[in-house]
């Protein structure tokens, strides 16, 4: 009877006990404030949610006759007053677009978990849901030790995942739950993204359905859009969609569950009129979504993968309290000029104009105020530092000749690659930066295969988890390489602009031998490129970062991989690191050494460049072909001497002439001759006398 008692007045839950049926709420949710529910406190005697009074039975408390001096009127009256208000915000607080009344604003917050179908608890009679939701509850708890008690407020399935609702104050606790064990199997933990397929496949159907209620449905819709678009002003007015008579009509605000997924379905039948994603972009310019009562913008979030071009979006007339409100589109609409959000509480907050200036980087009209103008916007674009070469610094072609064999070898033959260069002592690990910006034009390809490998350390807390995402010795590398997707890189020698290479020497590695106690000397290699993978027949395109320590071994070269980081990303572009234009000061760019130069396309001259004469300051087979050294490098080292014996300088300054004016032995001379002129080369620039 004590742990009853403690159940129910909401104190430790914790540890194994049997629990009533599950009970849902109108729209299919299971409710954990039911009467009875787990942590509920209506169950209890004379408690908020029950008419005081006693006895027995069902009416027990309800019917009973009013005893002299108690259950006054007035006391009946605040009951029945207090139950109504309760049943009101909980029905509000759950709509978003709401007919004729203001939406109360959400208090709750909504996660997906995923990977607990195939735990030891999914034969249980639930699928192991109330197991779930013990262990989530029980784990949240665990990360704090004062304040209240963490709790699921509701849940509900959808295919495989388990959509909890949970207070914002509990989203952190929430998140750190990723990747937990549960029943012999590691959870995903991730906010729930409204436009999933299993949300579109409940009581609006698939837009892609055939059954005569969905092609029903899909025809009033697209008959609603036609009536709500502007072509000529390229508009699509999304506004006061709670009057519309064609959508009361279809009795979309009648209940929570239907309009949840309605504008889901709705983005989907605008995208089924367009035969490609580049008509349906450049068809809308301008969204509008003012007076909805929208307390956020989680049921209307998919405009921003539907429209993510727009230049003028208006959610004017809302109930937007907080950043947090639109957190979900942060860094969406990355073209967006023009943001009405003019009646929204969030529009008085201290930093509101800081913050959406930073959110949207092209917004130049915000709540019907200039705040900066396309000359400011432009002026952006141009970095406070110019963008300089790639520090490459390599001995002997090691790192090129082990960066341009890589890659091939990992889209082509990813076992054969490991047997040469990776040994029991290599180290490989995998993660995933979901959040790096995109670029546009661009959608984001799913995660799948890569977040269950992901070893995100600020995500994962334990050290078992972070130990099991560190694969050592070339048989498990092999292993984890293998279930990964295929991919192909761009051939470096036909598009060297979509890559960065950087090379730094790195002293003191261990000695495979044992001979050297101080250690021997190897590589860090630095790669940021792109690849492309094959995703359910759809060739997605993905950024990646991957940095190798390389040292001394008996694999391919006579090297080993001591080290192989690989960080995946969303497509970013390449133009982050493509080099300024201008010429540029070489007498203060820094100093490069002339062999193993960056694999980077050297234009052939108009005519072909004369082997240089022997001269001081040119070591002997400078200039000349020679095993290894690739024809790009022969013709810079001719340009390099040409140049140097032109002006007279080092070897060293000619090249960074020429490297910063684009390989154009013209403009590097003219360069040359005004940095003479005023006196800005330095006397180390130039080769002493004989």
């Amino acid at each position: 009877m004590k742990t009853m008692k403690s159940r129910r007045s909401g104190g430790d839950r914790g540890g194994i006990r049997k629990r009533g049926p599950i009970r849902t709420d109108r729209d299919g949710d299971m409710d954990m404030d039911a009467p009875g529910g787990r942590g509920g406190k209506r169950g209890g005697r004379g408690g908020p949610g029950r008419p005081t009074g006693s006895g027995s039975g069902s009416g027990a408390g309800v019917g009973r006759p009013a005893r002299s001096g108690g259950d006054r009127p007035q006391a009946r009256d605040k009951t029945l007053e207090a139950i109504q208000k309760a049943i009101s915000n909980t029905r509000d607080s759950q709509v978003s677009i709401r007919q004729g009344k203001n939406a109360a604003p959400s208090n709750l917050e909504l996660f997906s978990v995923l990977g607990w179908k195939e735990s030891k608890v999914s034969s249980h009679r639930d699928g192991g849901v109330e197991n779930l939701i013990a262990f989530l509850e029980r784990r949240m708890n665990a990360h704090s030790k004062s304040g209240p008690r963490a709790r699921i407020t509701k849940s509900r399935v959808e295919g495989d995942s388990l959509v909890v609702f949970v207070r914002p104050d509990l989203s952190d606790r929430m998140l750190r739950l990723h990747d937990s064990l549960f029943a012999g199997v590691h959870l995903v933990v991730e906010p729930y993204d409204p436009s999933s397929s299993a949300v579109l496949d409940r009581e609006l159907g698939t837009a892609t359905g055939t059954s005569p209620s969905t092609a029903d449905t899909k025809s009033k819709m697209t008959l609603i859009l036609s009536k709500r678009y502007y072509p000529d002003t390229k508009l699509l007015d999304l506004s006061k969609l709670s009057a519309d008579p064609d959508l009361v009509a279809m009795g979309i605000f009648n209940q929570t569950s239907t309009e949840s997924k309605f504008f889901p379905a709705l983005m989907k039948v605008w995208e089924m009129g367009f035969t490609n994603a580049a008509q349906r972009r450049e068809a809308v310019e301008s969204v509008s979504l003012a007076h909805n009562s929208l307390t956020n913008v989680t049921a209307v979030t998919t405009l921003s993968q539907t429209f993510p071009d727009i230049k003028n979006l208006d959610l004017s007339h809302n109930n937007l309290k907080d950043y947090r409100s639109i957190n979900a589109w942060r860094w969406k609409f990355r073209n967006l000029e023009f943001l009405d959000l003019t009646e929204n509480p969030f529009s008085a907050e201290p930093n509101f104009k800081e913050t959406m200036m930073k959110w949207y980087p092209k917004l130049q009209t915000l709540n019907n105020v200039i705040v900066r103008t396309a000359e400011e916007i432009a002026a952006q674009k141009k970095t406070p530092i110019p963008v300089q070469a790639p520090h490459f610094q390599d001995d002997g072609q090691i790192a090129e000749n082990f960066i341009r064999a890589f890659f091939t070898r990992y889209d082509n033959s990813r076992d054969e690659l490991v047997k040469s260069v990776y040994d029991s002592q290599s180290e490989f690990t995998l993660n995933v930066n979901t959040s790096a910006p995109k670029a546009q034009q661009t959608e984001s390809a799913g995660w799948d295969p890569y977040i269950k490998k992901s070893r995100n350390l600020l995500k994962i807390n334990h050290l078992p988890a972070r130990m099991s995402r560190a694969y050592t010795g070339a048989d498990k590398i092999l292993e984890l390489w293998k279930s990964l997707p295929q991919t192909r890189h761009p051939d470096m020698s036909a598009h060297p602009e979509e890559y960065l290479v950087e090379c730094h020497p790195v002293p003191g590695l261990p000695d495979p031998t044992g001979q050297s106690p101080t250690g021997v000397g190897g590589l860090m290699i630095m790669v940021h490129g792109k690849f492309e993978e094959s995703v359910g027949g759809k060739v997605e395109t993905r950024s990646f970062d991957r940095t190798f320590i390389i040292g001394p071994g008996g694999g391919m070269g006579g090297i080993r991989v001591i080290n192989d980081i690989l960080c995946l990303r969303a497509y970013g572009g390449h133009e982050a690191w493509s080099p300024e234009n201008q010429a540029i000061p070489y007498a203060t760019a820094p100093v490069a050494p002339v062999a193993g130069a960056a694999p980077v396309a050297v234009p052939a001259p108009a005519a072909a460049v004369p082997a240089p004469v022997a001269q001081p300051g040119i070591p002997q087979g400078y200039g000349a072909p020679a095993p290894g050294k690739t024809d790009a490098q022969v013709q810079q080292e001719l340009l390099v001497a040409q140049m140097s014996a032109k002006s007279g300088m080092t070897l060293q300054f000619s090249e960074m002439a020429l490297s910063g004016n684009g390989w154009n032995l013209d403009a590097a001379w003219k360069n040359f001759e005004e940095l003479k002129a005023s006196g800005s080369l330095p006397a180390t620039a130039f080769l002493s006398p004989a």
